[in-house]
């Protein structure tokens, strides 16, 4: 690893996070994700993307935030943000060992330009966003991690500072408050204790609860990834309006098939709750 293209901010676990600073862990959940369920999320983050930018001049500078291993995704966002004037693109984890697998992941012919465009650094999500100018995000993307935030005031104060008039957040998001026992990729632990498959538990705003990750995508028989358990936190669809207008912000909320045109939704027709929020 070219270690001189990360930029470090932090590197000590955080409480809830420590799958992702063992690389063996880290390693097997990156292949983890390698499935259809997320190769297609990222496929309507990506088109959210462009509907979204394509009224922000160029160059654009994005951050991903929690990106994780993956820079191999959002395809039609990285050909835009290389053409002239190219665009940056900040790739933010706390996790050493994600970042290393993020450049390994575009470490080919068919990913390579994309290094032109981006810094990795590690960090914090709200520690990063700390150390950016003020109005200096055009936009910033979160795939599964905004439910990582527990304090999500602040995340919605640093967006406000952070980003321009008129910039984007797009990220996908859970507004259910009623948590199953369990998903595709995961089975989900209420006050750390498993419940049945056929009960759910309601969620308050702010509340905690534990995701540990199946071995194979879509099989709960297969047991689990060793270590890979994550602590997550619910917000929910009453908060994110509040903190949206407080804080500046006109807001979608709900499926993405609502907000997206239907010529750019390619025929998908996965449901994907998403939050989208532009800066007034």
């Amino acid at each position: 690893m070219d270690t001189e293209k990360i930029s470090h901010t932090r590197t000590s676990p955080k409480e809830g996070l420590d799958m992702y600073f063992s690389p063996e862990v880290a390693e097997d959940f990156a292949r983890h994700e390698q499935n259809d369920k997320n190769f297609r999320v990222a496929q309507i983050v990506d088109r959210t993307i462009m509907q979204e930018t394509k009224d922000i001049h160029s160059p654009i500078f994005a951050a991903e935030l929690g990106g994780g291993a993956h820079p191999d995704r959002y395809h039609r966002f990285f050909e835009k943000m290389l053409q002239e004037p190219k665009g940056h693109i900040d790739w933010v984890d706390i996790s050493p060992y994600m970042l290393r697998l993020a450049q390994k992941y575009i470490d080919d012919d068919r990913y390579e330009d994309r290094l032109q465009i981006i810094t990795f650094v590690e960090s914090g999500i709200l520690e990063y966003l700390r150390t950016r100018d003020d109005e200096q995000l055009d936009l910033c993307i979160m795939k599964y991690t905004i439910d990582h935030i527990q304090d999500i005031d602040e995340l919605f104060r640093l967006f406000s500072a952070k980003i321009k008039e008129g910039g984007k957040v797009i990220s996908t998001i859970n507004l259910d408050p009623e948590l199953k026992s369990y998903s595709t990729n995961a089975r989900f632990l209420y006050e750390g204790e498993q419940f049945p498959d056929d009960e759910t538990r309601t969620l308050q705003d702010g509340d905690s609860f534990t995701v540990k990750f199946f071995r194979v995508s879509g099989d709960p028989q297969s047991g689990f990834i060793e270590g890979a358990e994550t602590t997550k936190y619910f917000h929910s669809t009453e908060r994110i309006k509040v903190l949206s207008q407080r804080y500046g912000f006109e807001v979608f909320l709900g499926d993405w098939k609502d907000f997206i045109s239907k010529d750019a939704q390619d025929g998908e027709t996965m449901d994907q709750e998403i939050l989208v929020l532009t800066k007034r």
